[in-house]
């Protein structure tokens, strides 16, 4: 019979990790959407994301190039990959769990595997 409390570790720990990994998704899709949208995009000087201060109207002169890409495509995308690249991989070397899944099963059971 299995061990309950090891089952409720592993759980715990999935459930966790799955958390981190939504958590962590949202945010870059907030971030690569809504700074793409606003900064990669022509506005009137009369739109409301003009108008609140979220977005500046932008012409064809003012786009700028960082390491050849436009610098929307830089800080909106480039940087939150490398960001989340860095965010993955500490977290798989220092904020995952190693937990015993189990004892391997004998080939050729039942399942046909």
């Amino acid at each position: 019979m299995p061990d309950r409390e090891s089952d409720r570790r592993l759980l715990h720990h999935a459930r966790r990790e799955a958390l981190v990994v939504i958590i962590v998704f949202v945010l870059a899709l907030l971030w690569v959407v809504g700074y793409c949208y606003l900064r990669g995009y022509t506005h009137t000087p009369d739109s409301w994301v003009v108008q609140h201060g979220l977005a500046t109207p932008r012409t064809p002169e003012s786009f700028q190039q960082i390491l050849g890409f436009p610098d929307w495509v830089f800080y909106g995308i480039v940087v939150p990959w490398l960001v989340c690249t860095v965010t993955t991989l500490f977290f798989c070397l220092f904020g995952m769990a190693d937990d015993d899944l189990g004892g391997e099963s004998q080939e050729g059971g039942p399942d046909g595997h």
